[in-house]
This record gives structure tokens, sequence and C-alpha cells, in this order.
């Protein structure tokens, strides 16, 4: 009978996490190993390659934060739910600093295109649900959802406040950067508004 395995793969990529926060974007499976307090043989039982580990993480990280970011879109009033999706970044990144920071590691395109041949096709789709959620949003908070609206609604929601509260990741994220993104989501998205 096989002996039951010591690491799950979730203790592995917590690891490598952790292994990510402390040595940065240069750890290795050693650093990673070291983190779980096991043998790198235990990793590379489980993932093919270090850059897989990472790979790996990348996605678990992603998917992790499109939960609250999914339930933000999901909001009846789209006033409001175009304030939460903004919202929802800082407080993920603030109550989950090592995952933070493992959303640093890969551009989607970039992991799709030419990441471990294991997580292209996870990497090419990992943003299909956010994508639908989003485009509801999208029917809701405009009577005629125009490319160009889809357009200002993805840059308020999702690029501008990951823009404000990327250069804070690894350190506190100061309380006012909240309201910051919420103002600038409602700003941009109301640029698609109808002028009177």
């Amino acid at each position: 009978m096989a002996r039951p395995a010591r690491f799950s793969d979730d203790d592995i990529l917590d690891g490598a996490a952790h292994a990510l926060s402390v040595h940065g974007p240069r750890a290795t499976i050693a650093d990673v190993a070291r983190s779980i307090g096991g043998p790198t043989g235990s990793i590379y039982h489980r993932f093919p390659s270090r850059d897989d580990v990472f790979a790996r993480l990348w996605l678990r990280s992603i998917g992790r934060f499109h939960v609250g970011l999914l339930a933000a879109y999901d909001l009846e009033d789209p006033h409001e739910a175009v304030r939460a999706a903004a919202r929802h970044i800082p407080a993920f990144c603030r109550a989950h600093p090592e995952e933070a920071r493992s959303m640093l590691l890969f551009r989607q395109s970039a992991l799709a295109a030419d990441g471990p041949l294991g997580v292209r096709d996870d990497a090419a789709h990992i943003n299909d649900d956010i994508d639908v959620a989003m485009d509801g949003l999208l029917t809701r908070r405009f009577a005629d959802p125009t490319p160009h609206r889809r357009e200002l609604l993805s840059t308020g929601t999702r690029l501008a406040p990951y823009g404000i509260v990327r250069p804070f990741i690894g350190t506190a994220i100061p309380d006012w950067v909240d309201d910051a993104v919420a103002a600038s989501a409602e700003a941009i998205v109301r640029l698609g508004d109808p002028t009177p």
C-alpha cells in the first residue's frame, strides 16, 4: 500500500507563497522546501518544475482573488457593484499579502502563451467567469453597452484600482486607498454616461 503524501499541493503552494514573500521572485524550490519543512523531492514528486510551482501558485491566487470580484460584479445595484469591485482589490491584497505578491509573478497573456505546458490553457481562460460577470454588470450599468463602455468598466473596476494598489503590495496598504479606488472607478465608469 502506498504511503500517504506528507504534503498536499496546497501545502506546497502555501510554502511557495511564503518563500516568495521572503526571497522575492528568485525563490527556489529549496526555499519552498524549507518553508514547508520537507525535502525538495516531495515537491518534484507533485510538480515537474520550479516554473510549474510558481505558475500554479499564480493561478490559485488569481482564482481566490476572483471569488470576491465575482461577488462584487453580481451586486444588483450597478453603481454599488462598481465601487465594491474596486474596493475588493485593496481589501484582498491587505487580507492576503502573500497571495497579493504572488499575483505579481506573471502577466496572464505571457503565462498563457509561454508558461509551462500544463498551465497554459488554465491561464488562457482564468478570466472567463470574470468577463461574463463584468458583461452582466455592463448591461445593468448602461442602457447601450458599447465596446467603449465595456473598456471604461474594465479600466474602472480592474485596471485602475490594481494600478493604485500595486505600489503598496508587500507593505501596509493605507486605508485611504479603498476610498481612492472607489472614487476613481466611479469617475472612470461615469465617462460612459451620456452628456446632458
